[in-house]
């Protein structure tokens, strides 16, 4: 037998009441194009003559690093959107006003993420990314077919952030950039805190593990 899911949304009113701890996303989002290009101060001279400099392997790896992120940040932007419209079309139930805050804070930093991403792309002469991790959005789309209510979109949401936070958090160690480490740290810290908030709406400890491994960290 099913076990049913429920939310607390005192739990999200609480955690909304202390809006700072959210307030990273944008702060990273601002510094995050100067950071990759840390790793290759040859950039800002190939946008002036793309003949006369060429990227530094260490470059070209930080920004693989910044597209294969960019895809994550565009699916939670998507699926936090589709939530956001299954509740404002009554598909999901009653919805809780704080629970309605927190998708739209949620929604907002994960494209707040994902505008500075596509800035660090555009600095290094690559092409903005504008859809969805190929790999990860069929998984949840099925997910999200099967979600009838709000406690049912916060334990996607949850998966979401897990996975986000996993796969920052793996990309530090890859990336050349000291800068782009400190950034992605930095919004792998904001994507924990909606993980943290999430699980205490829906009754677990909201900081289960003692040392944060990314065994959820997406791969290309």
């Amino acid at each position: 037998m099913e076990t049913e899911i429920t939310l607390n949304e005192h739990a999200v009113t609480a955690a909304l009441s202390r809006r700072h701890l959210l307030m990273g996303g944008a702060a990273a989002g601002l510094a995050l194009a100067a950071a990759c290009g840390g790793a290759n101060d040859t950039m800002e001279a190939t946008r002036d003559d793309p003949k006369k400099v060429e990227p530094s392997p260490a470059a070209v790896a930080d920004l693989d690093v910044v597209e294969f992120a960019a895809g994550l940040e565009v699916l939670a932007v998507g699926t936090y959107k589709a939530a956001l419209d299954a509740a404002t079309a009554n598909k999901l139930g009653p919805v809780p006003p704080a629970v309605a805050e927190f998708v739209k804070t949620a929604m907002s930093h994960h494209q707040e993420h994902l505008d500075a991403l596509n800035g660090a792309l555009r600095t290094g002469l690559r092409d903005e990314v504008n859809q969805p991790n190929a790999k990860l959005k069929p998984t949840v789309d099925a997910e999200f077919a099967k979600v009838k209510d709000v406690a049912g979109a916060a334990q996607l949401a949850l998966m979401l952030e897990t996975i986000a936070a996993d796969t920052y958090l793996a990309a530090i160690p890859k990336l050349n950039s000291d800068d782009g480490k400190k950034l992605a740290a930095s919004i792998q810290a904001v994507d924990q805190q909606h993980r943290s908030i999430l699980l205490f709406a829906l009754g677990q400890y909201p900081v289960p593990e003692t040392f944060h491994n990314p065994d959820q960290a997406a791969t290309a």
